[in-house]
């Protein structure tokens, strides 16, 4: 599914500033869209069609249904697109002993909740591996725009936008390695196992799993129920993306604030008061991206919380954790949509990002180093100078631009130390954020040239993670050749 502006201003709000908005009918549909979704997603019947085929061809192979009861079955699979005994029953004009074959050895849920989840999974894999190259593309363009870092909502250290990016990208890579292993848990056959201990019946599970194009089979029966672990892992890992994404939807909400400005929001992404005509909110749709994060912790919760008091058994509560599973990534699907289109449009403001960093004082540790490698100070000793520094400078309103070689002597002399003798110019390079990153060259710092490698080496990441996905593609394409091939061959079409 593809994003654009128009789809997500269109699915909140049609009043807004720039050229383009939609029409209202187009606003009503963006508008339901998430609810019309959801319903599509929690409907069971193509998953459950998907199993009873390979489960119906299994049968047959086996020896366990006639080649009459086969074709009858599969033949009204296929033209419905739905599965289910009472569906069978209804165009079998009654007949209940055909129907009820379908489920011969199998408990009726297993696998479609994970053929449900699976198809789900893949749709979100897109996303995020859309999200990483966005945030690539947008850190190479910024590799040296200079910002100050924050720790605790104060200048830490000068970095760059690119940096504070690439960070964003590893956090979402680490949340793409957690839904890989979830996609690997999902996409685990548990048919045939009875409910608890299997099936008098010879059934043939591994056939199963290769005509689903899942990756292997539940083993032990017994787990093939109780284990619904899989849909929590699913919640885990949005639950995190959902995380690093509000979080940082927070940021950009800060600093796109009027006071702060240091980056810009393209018109047509702004909000619009229906009361202030003067307000053009650079933010609003931040702001969706964790609305829609809410919703992922409130699923995962759910999730939780009907699995935890329950004994560890086929139990109805347990499986109210794949429906969590299923609305969260519906919820995620839009977080993840509303940031990857919004992110392009926001445009850092370099030469306002650059002021504030060199009025600052984030470069200040530096200055503490050279202390200690020139002038023979303790760590412990530097440190103090330059706080008393930095704290003097403040309450004087001196930017760290205007700091002089003097006012650190008076610091020195302040936390009982001796001068140290900077010159003003050499106090001033050590402030200066732009020199500070051209010394921050270190694996990992934000020099241009150390962030252009990690660029180019997430890119390659990037690259192998598209691959490992082609290939569950490409492996649930051929299990439904295969599984449609097995099919025709019995129907004789």
């Amino acid at each position: 599914m593809s994003y654009d502006k128009e789809a997500y201003w269109a699915s909140h709000d049609h009043r807004r500033h720039g050229p383009g908005a939609p029409d209202a009918e187009e606003v009503v549909y963006y508008r339901s869209r998430l609810p019309k979704q959801l319903i599509e997603v929690m409907k069971p019947g193509p998953a459950r069609a998907q199993s009873d085929l390979a489960w119906t061809v299994m049968l047959f192979k086996q020896g366990l249904v006639t080649k009459d009861a086969a074709v009858k079955l599969l033949t009204i699979l296929k033209e419905e697109g739905a599965g289910g005994e009472a569906m069978l029953k209804k165009k079998l004009d009654g007949d209940e002993d055909t129907a009820s074959a379908v489920n011969l050895g199998r408990t009726l849920q297993e696998p479609m909740s994970r053929l449900m989840l699976r198809s789900k999974m893949l749709e979100i894999f897109d996303l995020v591996m859309n999200t990483l190259n966005v945030l690539l593309d947008q850190a190479e363009e910024n590799v040296d725009t200079i910002m100050a870092g924050q720790t605790h909502l104060s200048h830490a250290q000068p970095t760059t936008y690119a940096a504070y990016l690439l960070s964003v990208h590893d956090g979402l890579t680490r949340c793409l390695d957690q839904l890989e292993l979830a996609y690997r848990h999902t996409n685990q056959n548990s048919g045939g196992c009875g409910a608890c201990s299997g099936t008098g019946w010879p059934v043939d599970r591994d056939l199963v799993t290769e005509l689903l194009g899942m990756d292997q089979l539940v083993e032990v029966a017994y787990d093939c129920e109780p284990g619904q672990d899989h849909a929590l892992t699913i919640l885990f890992a949005i639950t995190n993306i959902a995380i690093l994404l509000s979080r940082t939807a927070m940021d950009f909400n800060i600093w796109g604030m009027e006071e702060i400005m240091m980056v810009e929001i393209d018109p047509s992404w702004r909000g619009c008061s229906s009361l202030m005509p003067q307000k053009s909110i650079p933010g609003s749709q931040y702001e969706r991206v964790r609305l829609e994060a809410s919703d992922v912790i409130g699923d995962m919760i759910t999730g939780v919380v009907s699995n935890k008091g329950e004994p560890h058994s086929d139990m109805l509560p347990i499986y109210e954790g794949y429906r969590a599973a299923l609305r969260g990534m519906c919820h995620i699907e839009k977080a993840l949509g509303f940031f990857s289109g919004i992110l392009p449009m926001t445009r850092p403001d370099k030469e306002v990002m650059l002021r504030y960093a060199r009025e600052g004082y984030s470069a200040t540790p530096d200055l503490s180093i050279k202390l200690i490698k020139e002038k023979g100070l303790g760590a412990r000793r530097a440190h103090r100078i330059c706080a008393t520094f930095v704290r003097m400078a403040r309450e004087r309103g001196i930017l760290a631009c205007n700091a002089t070689g003097e006012l650190l002597d008076e610091a020195a002399r302040v936390a009982n130390e001796e001068p140290v003798g900077l010159s003003t110019e050499e106090v001033r390079e050590m402030l200066d954020p732009v020199k500070f990153i051209e010394r921050h060259n270190n694996v990992g710092d934000p020099h241009p040239d150390e962030s252009r490698r990690i660029i180019a080496a997430r890119r390659k990441s990037l690259d192998e993670a598209r691959q490992r996905h082609q290939q569950r593609l490409d492996q649930i394409k051929n299990a439904e050749a295969k599984l449609e091939a097995e099919v025709q061959a019995i129907i004789g079409a």
